[in-house]
């Protein structure tokens, strides 16, 4: 699972460290030594770190069955100085960091304090910052390509410059399965939570190029809507080459099951993979979202 630290790679690479949000899959962030640090979701007041102390299927399970009291916050500047220390401190020539979309969390800003310190220790390591003004496992293809660059013993400059070209050609889509946890969280407005709900229309929601999460279409049932999703990210892939795809959920097995035939069938991609839904989006989304993101080279 995401949240753990993998063995450190050979002394003087860079290290790429990335937050749990990009749902790096466990095996992923150990083969390219990705360090990953776990926002932390709050249930009924307990504290749990995302990837290590709770599990995303688990806790969708639970919230069907229950009424939940969830918070989700960003990982404090310990966890953050933590882990760039330990790859410091294990002779890394440099960090960096690839995070969430700072327009969404906090997170960033624990890892922009975190590394003010380290900076005065440390200084002769330097410590970027890379903000992707994304999430999910889009963030996660970002983290990856950079990590793969890094272990070819490239420079800090060099991954950076991977991670900003990626980004230009990362992105995803998804929808909800019920606007109740939007509405509960207060972020959409009670009229729109009624006519969606009374007529069923769910938002197809993206994060556009500023960090923002955003509707993209609202599409009228299950079926449709997820056919909508496959031909938004045909739109945004059209006339690419190595396409990689996951398909992202929240305890929706069979609705996952259903997307993929359609994405075999109309997409035909290079590398397709499942990953859980971050619980730190769906603890504000509820269980059920379904949805893609994709990387693709020109």
């Amino acid at each position: 699972m995401s949240g753990q630290i993998p063995s450190l790679g050979k002394s003087g690479q860079v290290a790429v460290v990335t937050d749990s949000v990009a749902q790096v899959p466990g095996e992923v962030a150990q083969e390219l030594q990705i360090s990953v640090v776990p926002s932390i979701v709050i249930v009924d007041g307990r504290e749990y770190r995302d990837g290590l102390d709770i599990n995303p299927q688990e806790l969708y399970q639970r919230m069907r069955r229950e009424v939940l009291v969830l918070q989700t916050t960003a990982p404090p500047v310990g966890l953050f100085y933590e882990a760039f220390k330990e790859v410091l401190k294990f002779g890394a020539s440099s960090v960096l960091y690839v995070g969430l979309t700072s327009q969404l969390s906090a997170t960033f800003s624990s890892a922009e304090a975190a590394a003010h310190v380290l900076r005065q220790e440390y200084p002769d390591q330097p410590i970027e910052l890379y903000d992707s003004k994304t999430a999910t496992i889009a963030q996660g293809f970002i983290a990856i390509e950079a990590a793969r660059l890094a272990v070819e013993n490239a420079s800090l400059a060099q991954v950076l410059a991977r991670s900003v070209d990626v980004r230009s050609r990362v992105g995803f889509v998804a929808t909800l399965e019920t606007l109740d946890y939007l509405a509960r969280g207060g972020r959409i407005g009670k009229a729109a939570y009624l006519m969606g709900s009374l007529i069923k229309i769910l938002p197809v929601l993206t994060i556009d190029e500023n960090g923002m999460v955003v509707p993209t279409a609202r599409v009228r049932g299950e079926r449709k809507v997820l056919e909508r999703l496959v031909n938004s990210v045909a739109r945004m892939v059209e006339g690419c080459r190595n396409l990689k795809l996951a398909i992202m959920h929240a305890d929706a097995h069979a609705k996952a099951a259903e997307l993929e035939g359609i994405i075999r069938e109309k997409l035909r991609p290079d590398e397709l993979f499942f990953t859980d839904f971050t619980p730190v989006m769906g603890a504000h989304a509820g269980p059920g979202v379904i949805g893609v993101a994709y990387h693709y080279e020109n």
